[in-house]
């Protein structure tokens, strides 16, 4: 019987590859759609799905550490849109941004 699992490349091998923007299922999750594996198809991230993008934890994480934000915008409960905003001191300034869906 022929093992079909994919195989993680060593430093040694001569095939290693990494698969980029093909059809597949997420590892993590098992959503279908186009994505990429950095290790032959062992681990398998789909980006592209027919709902959209789909982002990873380690997404999150690259964002959050390699890009900075001037101000966030949040809902509340009655869809009054406010901005989140930091102060030279660090304090978090709270500007309402009005009513979301209006003048967008």
């Amino acid at each position: 019987m022929v093992d079909k699992q994919p195989k993680a490349p060593d430093a040694d091998d001569k095939n290693r590859s990494s698969i980029i923007l093909r059809d597949g299922y997420d590892t993590e999750t098992g959503v279908p759609g186009k994505g990429c594996s950095p290790d032959n198809g062992v681990h398998f991230y789909v980006y592209f799905t027919s709902a959209g993008i789909m982002l990873h934890q380690k997404d999150a994480k690259m964002i959050s550490n390699n890009l900075t934000f001037e101000k966030l915008r949040f809902k509340s409960p009655n869809g009054t849109a406010f901005y989140l905003s930091v102060s030279d001191d660090g304090k978090p300034v709270f500007t309402p941004a009005g009513k979301v869906g209006e003048n967008e």
